[in-house]
């Protein structure tokens, strides 16, 4: 039985040297092979000819094919070259012993010719492998521009198209061509620079419906107003003295704006009310602390805090605070301060004394 050897490769690039070199050995080994020899696809029309300009011609001219079919037959020896547009395939068969290994690794050389090494050593079906993976990427990029929102998802949707991108471009070089003019580069096809264009738009869209959100979080919100009047207590004045340091300090670390509130907002003297607030630094400590709101005078020894705890989530859960009977007279209002020490700035509500 004659011997037969296959071999596979990945798609690729081939110049018309190259080519021409593959017609030459083919005519060598094969002088008076039968017609029909040379086979090529344009527009969905197959042309079939004795020789590649022959062929060629009636292909109309064209200066690239993505696909060709080399047939050889001399007795029981035989070659058969054929070219996808993903895959190249060649086999040599009969003759001597030595044939269809030599002949095959003449061919092998010719195709490795103007051949990178890194496409040398990728695998034969390197072009299925990312069919595969550009499917997969083009759904994870789609997922996260629907699903989620938000700074972080506009980054991550940029780098999923960006690995999309990179994969398709791979995927475009190991796509067969053969270039049938002298220096003629590989051109670009309308449809593949619409493709690069569509991968663009997840990186767009996300940067547009996220990237707001990112500068939102980015502008200074303005430092409460205290508005104290007739302050005679040195403890007011190192409260203000905190609370504009604490501004300063929120305009450069950007910390989140916090919010405080007090339930119920009126009550005596005496009587506690529930303070809750959000924003602030995640199990950190702050000192709540009561003070003279406007209109309303208080002696240093008047004035209260209490230490607070808050939670991992940067919130301060139902804390109750009691005002105390002699801090302050009916109908004073009294400025519930929250104060986180210079770690951001100081938040504040008013509470009114019956």
């Amino acid at each position: 039985m004659a011997r037969e050897v296959p071999r596979k490769r990945s798609g690729r690039t081939i110049h018309k040297d190259q080519l021409e070199r593959l017609v030459k050995a083919a005519e060598r080994e094969f002088p008076s092979a039968s017609d029909d020899r040379f086979s090529i696809t344009v527009d969905g029309e197959t042309q079939r000819e004795a020789s590649l300009e022959a062929v060629v011609q009636e292909a109309g001219g064209p200066a690239v094919v993505d696909n060709l079919i080399i047939s050889d037959r001399d007795g029981d020896k035989s070659f058969y070259f054929e070219a996808t547009r993903g895959l190249i395939k060649f086999r040599a068969g009969g003759g001597d012993r030595f044939f269809p290994v030599g002949f095959c690794k003449e061919v092998d050389g010719i195709l490795r010719t103007r051949t990178s090494k890194l496409r040398r050593r990728l695998p034969p079906r390197m072009r299925l492998i990312t069919d595969w993976c550009l499917g997969v990427e083009a759904a994870m990029a789609l997922v996260v521009i629907l699903v989620t929102t938000g700074w972080a998802s506009a980054v991550t949707s940029a780098c999923i198209s960006a690995a999309l991108m990179i994969t398709w471009v791979i995927r475009r070089s190991y796509t067969t061509r053969f270039l049938l003019a002298d220096d003629l580069r590989e051109p670009w096809k309308r449809s593949e620079k619409l493709t690069l264009i569509g991968m663009s738009v997840p990186i767009i869209v996300a940067m547009i419906v996220n990237g707001p959100h990112y500068f939102e979080g980015d502008k200074t919100p303005a430092p409460p107003q205290s508005g104290s009047v007739g302050q005679s207590s040195n403890h007011t004045d190192s409260t203000a003295s905190r609370a504009a340091t604490s501004a300063l300090s929120r305009d450069t670390e950007r910390s989140a704006l916090a919010k405080i509130t007090v339930t119920p907002a009126f009550g005596k003297a005496g009587a506690p009310f529930v303070l809750t607030g959000t924003g602030f630094e995640p199990e950190s400590d702050v000192w709540v602390e009561l003070a003279a709101g406007p209109g309303t005078t208080l002696s240093k020894d008047k004035a209260e805090r209490h230490l607070v705890r808050v939670n991992n989530r940067g919130e301060i859960k139902h804390e109750t605070i009691t005002v105390g009977r002699g801090l302050c007279c009916a109908g004073g209002k009294i400025r519930v301060i929250v104060d986180t020490e210079g770690k951001m700035a100081a938040v504040e509500t008013t509470y009114t004394l019956k």
